[in-house]
């Protein structure tokens, strides 16, 4: 009789673990499938001032994955070490793919490449590049995003350091790795054709690789590296975005560190936020006291013969103080603009400029007239 309650206690204790197994797959793949289902979700938008539904067609998906790739040195070597994938719909994963078959779909359809801020570990990241992915049905045709996966995610933690003084160091640390990703890219991007229209987006730290991508490209120099081939000549349908960018808000003229950036491109987009809660500490973290490009934006007549390409908005009443992406991707008018820059034909600075406050346009010059950063540029602009 012992024997047959054990055993019953073993088949229902067995049964239990069977059905606790059971839930935690169904849970699990209710998770999975949440996060991934960009086919059946549609945001209203209203990018053609009337209510229509964001159900065009979603974007094909490839991931650069560089956290494995050298930080600081050899990027000839390095390069081949970026992770190609691309995300397969049927299946809901990622699946291998080369370089090379990441190049030779370049001519069917316009491509987005999109950098993120800083901090951010691959898992947090990627819920980034999902929430653009959906955003992204906004803009009609075919259309890639390559998401770019860079070691960002803190390096320096709190024993033995305070914690003004760790956040400082892993500040600093990650913009010298956020310059050299822009290596990664602007390598990259000189083996793409241009025959279709590429777009070079970064967030906060990430528009510091997309701003050195596109100064490399245009032949510059940075950190004692050229890049080989390029010139300083605009390249077609190359464009550049610095989405709440947090570098020195002077580096993007002429002469400056990013200086090439708009020889290269035939636009650069730019959003600028003077609350910006984050970039408001941003001359504290410069080594020239400078504000970020993010919170005053670009003076367009420091750019000379450039100040056609500049495209600028201001998102001080869509995101408030915001720093981040996601008040950004609310923003109708912001969707606007990188659907345009990125993929279609209409006219990106008509449609940044065309809600853009009149007392903006002196906003940069006033804040710079305050700030020395200005008064050194010409001896400084190429030392960090």
């Amino acid at each position: 009789m012992n024997s047959t309650l054990s055993r019953d206690a073993l088949f229902f204790r067995l049964l239990r673990l069977a059905i606790a197994g059971l839930l935690i797959v169904v849970a699990f793949t209710a998770m999975v499938s949440a996060q991934y289902r960009t086919c059946d979700e549609c945001d209203e938008c209203n990018l053609n001032a009337c209510n229509g539904s964001c159900c065009y067609e979603a974007p094909e998906i490839w991931l650069m994955y560089t956290r494995c790739a050298p930080k600081c040195s050899n990027f000839d070597r390095g390069f081949d070490c970026i992770k190609v994938q691309r995300w397969d719909p049927c299946s809901c994963r990622f699946v291998n793919e080369s370089m090379d078959s990441f190049i030779a779909e370049e001519a069917s359809m316009p491509t987005m490449f999109y950098l993120h801020g800083n901090t951010l570990k691959h898992k947090h990241a990627m819920k980034q590049c999902w929430a653009i992915s959906k955003k992204l049905r906004c803009c009609p045709g075919k259309k890639r995003l390559v998401f770019w996966s860079w070691p960002s995610q803190r390096v320096y933690k709190t024993e033995g350091l305070r914690v003004r003084e760790m956040v400082q160091k892993n500040l600093r640390l990650k913009y010298v790795y956020a310059e050299y990703q822009g290596y990664y890219l602007a390598k990259l991007v000189h083996r793409m054709s241009l025959s279709q229209r590429v777009m070079l987006a970064g967030h906060s730290y990430g528009a510091i690789s997309s701003a050195a991508a596109l100064h490399w490209l245009g032949g510059g120099c940075l950190r004692g590296l050229t890049l080989p081939g390029g010139a300083p000549v605009e390249r077609a349908n190359l464009r550049g975005g610095i989405i709440s960018g947090a570098f020195d808000s002077d580096m993007l003229y002429p002469g400056h560190r990013f200086g090439q950036a708009f020889v290269a491109s035939e636009k650069i987009f730019v959003t600028r936020n003077i609350r910006d809660k984050t970039l408001k500490k941003w001359p504290k973290v410069s080594l020239r006291g400078c504000p970020a490009i993010g919170s005053i934006g670009v003076n367009a007549r420091k750019l000379g013969p450039y100040r056609a390409k500049l495209c600028q908005k201001t998102m001080t009443e869509d995101v408030k103080r915001s720093h981040y992406l996601k008040p950004h991707l609310k923003s109708t008018k912001f969707v606007r603009a990188l659907c345009c820059l990125s993929f279609l034909s209409c006219d990106p600075c008509q449609v940044a400029e065309s809600s853009e406050p009149k007392s903006a346009d002196s906003l940069s010059e006033k804040t710079e007239e305050k700030t020395p950063c200005l008064a050194d540029s010409k001896a400084t602009g190429s030392r960090r």
